[in-house]
């Protein structure tokens, strides 16, 4: 699941050289290879090294293996999959736990407040998702406006709008009451060693996401778009409706986050998900995926996603304050970063 660049090699406009990357694809997907490859090592050594280090042995534990599958990690690594694509386009979005708190929200106001049906409140809220991603994405292309900025400002808006509709208080949501179906839909478990839906759902997400990226033409507009936004105009990709489509994926697959999310615990908070977007563009990350936008693979994002949850999950059974987390993940996001200049140094020096 390795992404690359994959424009056409090389094509004249106008007599102006348009050099891609595609002519050192084998060397790109060797070293992007590894570079997943890596994330995985990573994965691996955390799981190994907590198996070891916690009281009891007890990381590798049906209860332990348990709380991973079903909490918040499936949520946090379909957005940090949706967020992936993003970065690989050009842009990121920092409004990502707000649209995931404030789309939960507006499901569980619809069915709880208004007795809509859950099917119809859940649809609705999965349209709003869009539909904040949508505006996102018509901001930063139509007005020119770095994403930065926008996706700041309505993180802010988003936010605020969903302390307004509940004051700041808990909304609570319970479909099991009159549409079971939905709960076992989203969070329910499958199989003799029952696995939650919830982690197959993030299985099947990265799989739709990669296809996309990797066996369609529009994946090969992402890439361009990351790569260089001026010669994939050039070259006929409308850029802009790239970008918008990507955002509108990353706000529709947070409100589905949200959704699942508020459906297992039975209530939807407007302040949840204060730092998913972080959470998100660190996975991404550390999972090979560079903000400079042009490379990044599905496999990658999944990977650096599930090391970071890994790691919480590690030092808060060692009893550590959360501050170690942060301060964990920072060391292991920087280390990332500086993995990657490495890399696309020796891609250039490749050239």
């Amino acid at each position: 699941m390795g992404g690359v660049s994959r424009c056409p090699a090389i094509r004249i406009y106008r007599g102006i050289y348009l050099i891609t990357l595609t002519q050192v694809k084998p060397i790109l997907s060797k070293i992007l290879g590894y570079r997943s490859f890596s994330v995985f090592i990573i994965l691996v050594g955390l799981v190994v090294a907590f198996w070891i280090i916690t009281p009891g042995h007890m990381f590798i534990s049906g209860p332990v293996i348990n709380l991973f599958l079903e909490m918040y990690t499936p949520m946090i690594a379909i957005v940090t999959v949706a967020m992936a694509l993003l970065l690989i386009s050009g842009e990121f979005d920092l409004s990502v736990g707000s649209t995931y708190a404030l789309t939960a929200l507006v499901t569980a106001i619809l069915y709880t407040n208004y007795g809509v049906n859950p099917a119809i409140a859940i649809l609705a809220g999965l349209a709003l998702g869009g539909f904040l991603g949508f505006i996102n994405g018509i901001i930063v292309t139509k007005l020119r406006v770095s994403s930065l900025i926008v996706t700041l400002g309505t993180m802010w808006a988003f936010r605020g709008i969903a302390l307004l509709l509940t004051l700041g208080y808990e909304t609570p949501y319970y479909p099991a009451e009159t549409s079971p179906i939905f709960v076992n839909f989203f969070c329910g478990r499958i199989g003799a060693f029952p696995i939650p839906v919830q982690f197959l759902w993030l299985i099947v997400v990265a799989i739709l996401l990669w296809i996309l990226l990797e066996h369609t033409k529009f994946g090969n507009w992402i890439f361009a778009t990351g790569s260089n936004k001026e010669s994939a105009r050039m070259m006929g990709i409308n850029t802009d409706r790239v970008k918008i489509i990507c955002f509108i994926m990353v706000g529709f697959l947070a409100a589905f986050a949200g959704i699942i999310t508020a459906t297992r615990i039975h209530i939807a908070a407007p302040w949840t998900a204060q730092t998913m977007n972080l959470e998100a563009i660190a996975g991404a990350v550390v999972g090979g995926t560079l903000l400079s936008g042009g490379v990044g693979s599905i496999l990658g994002a999944v990977l650096g996603a599930l090391s970071i949850r890994v790691l919480y999950i590690g030092l808060t059974m060692m009893g550590l304050s959360p501050y170690y987390f942060m301060i964990a993940t920072g060391i292991l996001l920087i280390m990332a970063v500086a993995f990657n200049i490495i890399v696309r140094r020796r891609v250039l020096r490749r050239l």
